[in-house]
């Protein structure tokens, strides 16, 4: 997602994108802050899309014609991987970063059923809903008090049986830390604690949650990725997510 600020109005909270100068930067930006780690910006995305197939494939589900909302899809990086992945769903994607809405259609003009849709940064604008909700390092760019608000209008919008899936950069991890705090377009993240982040999930009603870690071995180390697997309660990974829905099994 595209950095962006919550602004108080008289007529209530409007949102403003500040970045959208980075929409035709931010693929460079990010290459350059992950070089370290060995990966192209490409495996990040894709890595996520494929933790949620694992899933939904555990589940019986990865063949559904499922209703996919990418909430706050930036420059469009993840959809081609949605459709690989999930090939029957129709995605819908929403950032509030006009610039980056238009560059996420300009990368994505080949895929079929994919909507592409600026947004408030609170409200969707779709009248449906999910089957699978993804929100992937958004929410450390949403001011802490909006947290609730934002996951309660996710919740609302979620399928019975759907899944939301929240993606965040660990703070535990100190690869991570520095990572984010030399990212340009990172100037206005605050990091959410898996603790924290677990917290305000209940408190917008989901009933279940399940935490996992990630992205523990850098590229040269690529023989252990197979094992990341098994250390998905260690809380070291450079990333975590949450896997969260309505009810309590």
């Amino acid at each position: 997602m595209t950095p962006s600020t919550v602004i108080e109005t008289g007529k209530g909270t409007t949102r403003m994108a500040e970045f959208d100068k980075y929409a035709g930067s931010y693929e460079e930006l990010h290459a350059a802050n992950i070089r370290l780690s060995g990966f192209g910006p490409a495996y990040f995305d894709e890595y996520k899309i494929r933790e949620i197939f694992d899933f939904l494939r555990a589940q019986g589900r990865e063949k559904e014609r499922l209703n996919f909302l990418n909430f706050g899809c930036g420059i469009g990086k993840s959809e081609a991987f949605i459709r690989k992945y999930l090939p029957e769903a129709a995605i819908f994607s929403i950032d509030v970063s006009r610039e980056s809405i238009e560059a996420a259609k300009d990368r994505n003009k080949g895929l079929s059923n994919v909507v592409f849709e600026v947004f408030d940064g609170i409200k969707q604008p779709f009248d449906i809903d999910f089957d699978v909700i993804f929100a992937a390092n958004v929410f450390h760019h949403i001011p802490f008090e909006r947290h609730v608000e934002v996951l309660k209008n996710i919740y609302e919008r979620l399928e019975a049986r759907g899944e939301f899936f929240l993606f965040e950069h660990n703070p535990l991890n100190p690869l991570t830390l520095r990572a984010v705090h030399s990212c340009e377009f990172d100037r206005d993240a605050r990091l959410l604690s898996p603790l924290y982040a677990g917290r305000i999930l209940s408190e917008s009603g989901f009933g279940r949650k399940t935490l996992r870690f990630a992205v523990f071995f850098p590229k040269f180390l690529s023989i252990f990725i197979p094992l990341e697997r098994y250390l998905r309660r260690i809380p070291f990974g450079a990333q975590y997510y949450y896997i969260a829905g309505k009810d309590a099994k």
